[in-house]
């Protein structure tokens, strides 16, 4: 598109538990220096969120980043990890962000459909702070669809995939989740693709492991333990719609924006594997003489 867009609603606020600190000071290959990891916040419902983190020390003009300066001081926060839960501190994070993190799948030959969580504003809060974990997402409805099971049978859910305009008119293509009954109500008879809507929500992140007995032919029969991580977006409300392209938002524009964007996540994994490819080669060369 030859426009710029404007950057829309994007906020996620989480408040609970240090359980985990993965940050590091670590540099590029041109020498750059930057900070970058995941902190885990145990919230309501005891779900843990990861959220990323990352920051250059020095920004494009060369000055200092004093947004590096404030996460450089979180790398030394214990955590639940490190210190267990009852002594790891409580942290804030506010204005973070759901952004896309969509990968291509060689396997599969396709781009896989993915979100992150990504935030820079952290601060510790006290013992007693309450746990928090919200979002709130304005966009462009793309689809509406029904959640069905293998066998085909409805799970009276429904997704919601949202297109999200974010910092330098990049598209965050989301999908959200409802079942609330009046949400079904509402969103089914009222939302079509196309209007804009603003949603608010809650991140569920669940994680359940099953352990699966294989029969030998003779000791202790043989275990397998399977972990199945469950990410949602989940709608908690949401508001009237209104007509995108009066808002300034067409929604075949931003489809158009996001096939670009797969197309570019496709082209470089391809020319990252040539590389790969070339380098490993030329190292087996070099191993013949």
């Amino acid at each position: 598109m030859a426009k710029e867009l404007k950057e829309m609603l994007n906020r996620v606020t989480l408040q609970g538990t240090l359980m985990d600190n993965t940050l590091e000071v670590k540099a590029d290959k041109n020498g750059r220096k930057y900070l970058s990891g995941e902190l885990e916040v145990k919230t309501d419902n005891d779900y843990i969120v990861p959220v990323s983190v990352f920051a250059y020390e020095l920004k494009s003009t060369g000055e200092k980043s004093a947004l590096y300066d404030r996460l450089a001081k979180v790398i030394e926060l214990p955590s639940a990890r490190t210190v267990g839960v009852m002594q790891a501190p409580k942290v804030s994070i506010s204005n973070a962000k759901i952004t896309d993190n969509s990968f291509y799948s060689e396997r599969d030959d396709r781009i896989v459909s993915n979100w992150r969580i990504t935030g820079s504003f952290i601060r510790t809060a006290t013992n007693d702070a309450p746990n928090q974990n919200s979002f709130e997402v304005q966009g462009i409805i793309s689809s509406i669809k029904e959640v069905v099971d293998r066998e085909g049978n409805s799970t009276d859910s429904y997704d919601l995939k949202l297109l999200n305009v974010g910092y330098g008119s990049r598209v965050n293509e989301l999908t959200l989740r409802f079942d609330d009954k009046a949400a079904v109500d509402y969103i089914t008879n009222n939302y079509n693709p196309g209007d804009i809507v603003t949603i608010c929500g809650q991140i569920v992140y669940e994680q359940s492991t099953r352990q699966v007995e294989r029969e030998v032919g003779f000791g202790e029969p043989m275990t397998t333990t399977y972990t199945n991580t469950v990410r949602l977006l989940k709608i908690t409300a949401g508001s009237t719609p209104e007509d995108g392209e009066e808002a300034g938002y067409a929604l075949k524009d931003l489809q158009g924006v996001v096939v670009a964007q797969n197309n570019d996540i496709k082209e470089r994994y391809q020319a990252r594997a040539q590389m790969t490819a070339a380098t490993n080669k030329a190292a087996g060369a070099n191993l013949l003489f």
